[in-house]
């Protein structure tokens, strides 16, 4: 009868499938229909759509059938660990190499299929058989060792340009179980209070555990470097010479690795040693960071174009070292300039008064404003708009240029959107 059943599932024939596929249904969504009447071969039969002889064709007997069933339970889908790597380091290149943001895509691509009922419940029905079921057994066996490969090359394409390693006592096979024990809770929380379990909980969960258990300072540490005694108080760190400037140094790397929104200014202040109280004063809120990081560069770039302005420069020849200076600009200013970009594209007018504007503090195009009205008096330029609605234009364009194409050298991207908003897209 075994040899029966291997059989059917290796030859695969549509029909085949199609019975042990509607039993499997039969048992995930009528559980209880199966305990009090057993897994009838009519329910079977008709649950696909076919007839009791050919059912009877397919397997000789109803145990030949239910072995099928129960063995198809442990059919594995999962990808190899090539093909892992491969996804994870994609998702590093897209994310340049950032941690929390490549954790948060994988999870939210794998999760439809991480908390799918029905695979759930066929897991589930699994270890229920793997009980009394040597075959099953071994297959959950096997599946739950392919499971750790996987993570174990999930992990290794992360680190592998660092020289992590694993805090003791954990190893490459401990810290695999960990995860895979973390997301199965997840899936079997999901079928039951499925709004309490989200891609980013899970992906928040994965990065704690990363977080606690690999270490990249090069130390070898153990977990209980990281722990601690909990009835040890922290002792307390000196004030730095120069709260401000290491307050900024902190927001960068907070906002670089964590973007805009999730960056909370305790953190920061908590990250730089400045006390949360003071840290509050100097900077009330996160737009006030953003001026205190880019408010001289801004500036400098205002004077830039005064100084081409001076020596007598075109109006495109300015616009185009603008737009230059202001790619090298995004470039050197990368965390700064994109969390600008984002709190820009949420602020509204309708703000309190007493809230800084991001627009008027730091209002970029207003610097070619000016060149532009200029180039529209002497007919050089298109009056399709008002100048600060094209300076605006060209430079929103320039700077989603540089969020996007970061492979991009800034001369690259400002001479890419240079030609197109100078020269237009149309033939001369």
């Amino acid at each position: 009868m075994v040899a029966g059943s291997l059989r059917l599932l290796t030859d695969r024939d549509a029909s085949t499938m199609q019975f042990v596929d509607a039993g499997v249904t039969t048992l995930v969504e009528a559980p209880r229909d199966i305990l009090e009447r057993g897994l009838r071969s009519e329910q079977v039969v008709n649950h696909a759509g076919a007839s009791q002889a050919t059912f009877f064709r397919k397997f000789r007997t109803k145990s030949e059938f239910i072995e099928a069933v129960i063995t198809s339970l442990t059919e594995s889908t999962l990808h190899s660990a090539d093909k892992v790597k491969q996804t994870v380091r994609a998702q590093l290149v897209a994310n340049d190499d950032a941690l929390r943001p490549t954790v948060t895509t994988l999870v939210k691509e794998a999760f439809d299929a991480i908390v799918n009922d029905a695979s759930t419940a066929r897991s589930l029905l699994s270890h229920i058989f793997a009980g009394s079921h040597r075959r099953t057994s071994t297959a959950l066996g096997n599946e739950y060792r392919r499971r750790d490969e996987l993570v174990s090359a999930a992990y290794e394409a992360l680190f592998e340009k660092t020289d992590a390693t694993l805090r003791r006592p954990f190893t490459t096979k401990t810290f695999a179980v960990t995860v895979n024990a973390v997301i199965d809770g997840f899936r079997i929380r999901s079928r039951i209070d499925s709004r309490s379990v989200s891609p980013d909980i899970m992906s928040d969960a994965l990065l704690a555990i990363l977080g606690a258990v690999v270490d990249t300072s090069g130390l070898h540490q153990h977990l209980d470097d990281v722990v601690g005694p909990i009835d040890q108080p922290a002792e307390p760190r000196p004030l730095p010479r120069d709260p401000r400037a290491a307050f900024l140094a902190a927001a960068r790397s907070e906002f670089g690795k964590r973007g805009y929104f999730m960056t909370q200014i305790n953190d920061i202040a908590d990250t730089a040693a400045v006390p949360r109280a003071a840290a509050n004063k100097l900077f009330p809120t996160k737009p006030h960071i953003l001026v205190a990081a880019l408010q001289s560069r801004v500036d400098s770039l205002r004077e830039t174009v005064a100084d081409d302005i001076l020596i007598g420069l075109g109006d495109v020849a300015i616009i185009e070292n603008f737009l230059l200076r202001c790619a090298q600009l995004a470039s050197e200013e990368t965390e700064f300039m994109d969390a600008l970009l984002v709190a820009v594209a949420h602020d509204t007018y309708g703000e309190p008064e007493s809230l800084l504007s991001l627009k008027e503090k730091l209002n970029i195009p207003s610097i070619i404003a000016p060149i532009v009205q200029r180039g529209q008096d002497n007919g050089a330029m298109s009056t399709i708009s008002a100048p600060m609605d094209i300076a605006a234009g060209i430079t929103n364009t320039l700077l989603l240029r540089c969020f996007t194409r970061r492979s991009d050298s800034p001369a690259d991207n400002a001479a890419f959107v240079g030609a197109m908003v100078l020269n237009g897209l149309a033939h001369p």
